[in-house]
């Protein structure tokens, strides 16, 4: 595994949060501290991002599991990998599969039965998530090759378009010394946040192994969020922008292509967001699988084949979890949930970065005594 599959999840992580609720906190908080709560969270971010990087170097091969199994006692490993896999990975799946499947309904079928949608996505993403670390890593970086150049166009297609008004992203960015909410900052530090796979996935990287390119990190976590918050401020206003629960998903269908049959944005925006909401579905649920085996003392290789079946559960397990969701939430108790998650997710990063310096001081002690 090479740098290029760190700056992938980067870039999926900054793919969805169109689809999650982010722009949708920074929208409502546009007047009130949205740009100068992204631009703190944007100075956040990178310093998270550029030193977990930098610790998870110090120890090539080795997940977060394997290093919690060296230097700290055995219950205190348990639970942090629960505690990660249960509140930041798991929820983070379910609620991205129940955001995007009741997306699609809304604007395709809206008449349709709204388990059923979500059980065809759970499907794909049961069978993804519980793969061998290194299938989901070659699902991965396939589908980012496949999705993303479409993506750019996009956004491309929505910067330069002749209905963008500039003014009202300007009169917006005017508002920069406003104090921002902590619920901004949250929001905008959560496109940095695909570093935080390097908790499973840095058992690829060899000897030797040091990240190149490493100033990608804040300039695609820069982009997409600017994109985020200005574009549909340029295409809906200052005002009217707020009316929209699905924000995206009218920015998009608000542009007309004129390439071949295909007429409507929106249908090529759903399409490509299917694979990126399965691809983050599909590394969360794996995350959360491989820190429950490593809390039931059933530890996972790299390649496995066959794959162990308690990945099988454990997926089972996150999709039934994903239906009593949606049997009980809507689309405002969503919005509260998402608002949780991503407060709780962000301190939950500085806890793990903590933990990880500690293991680096206690690496750097052993070398110094040995």
């Amino acid at each position: 595994m090479g740098s290029r599959h760190t700056y992938y999840h980067v870039l999926y992580v900054g793919m969805i949060n169109i689809m999650m609720f982010v722009p949708y906190f920074l929208i409502k908080e546009r007047f009130h501290g949205a740009v100068l709560g992204m631009l703190i969270a944007l100075a956040i971010g990178t310093i998270l991002s550029l030193v977990s990087m930098a610790c998870y170097e110090r120890f090539p091969g080795l997940g977060f599991p394997e290093l919690c199994d060296l230097y700290l006692p055995r219950w205190l490993t348990v639970t942090i990998n629960l505690y990660g896999a249960l509140l930041t990975w798991l929820p983070a799946g379910a609620i991205v599969i129940y955001s995007y499947s009741e997306t699609v309904r809304m604007f395709f079928y809206p008449e349709m039965n709204p388990f059923v949608n979500l059980l065809l996505m759970a499907g794909a993403a049961v069978w993804a998530s519980s793969r061998s670390t290194r299938t989901v890593q070659f699902v991965h970086e396939m589908m980012i090759i496949i999705v993303s150049p479409l993506l750019i166009m996009f956004l491309m297609k929505a910067i330069f378009n002749p209905g963008m008004d500039w003014n009202a992203i300007r009169y917006v960015s005017g508002y920069v010394s406003k104090p921002p909410s902590f619920i901004t900052i949250a929001a905008g530090s959560f496109l940095f946040s695909g570093f935080m796979s390097l908790i499973v996935f840095n058992r690829f990287h060899q000897q030797g192994f040091r990240f190149r390119f490493r100033w990608i990190v804040p300039v695609f976590a820069t982009f997409f969020l600017a994109v985020t918050f200005f574009v549909p401020i340029g295409f809906h206003g200052t005002e009217a922008v707020e009316d929209y629960v699905y924000l995206w998903s009218m920015t998009a269908d608000s542009m007309i292509m004129e390439y071949g049959f295909i007429n409507r944005v929106l249908f090529v925006f759903l399409l490509i967001f299917t694979g990126v909401s399965l691809l983050f579905i599909m590394n969360t649920w794996h995350v959360a699988i491989l820190l429950i085996r490593h809390s039931i003392n059933r530890f996972a290789l790299v390649e496995e084949a066959p794959v162990s079946k308690i990945n099988l559960w454990i997926a089972l397990a996150a999709a039934g979890l994903s239906f009593v969701y949606m049997r009980f939430i809507n689309v405002d108790r969503n919005q509260m949930i998402s608002e949780v998650w991503l407060i709780t997710r962000f301190f939950n990063e500085i806890v793990f970065l903590l933990i990880m310096l500690y293991f680096v001081w206690k690496k750097r002690k052993e070398g110094s005594t040995s």
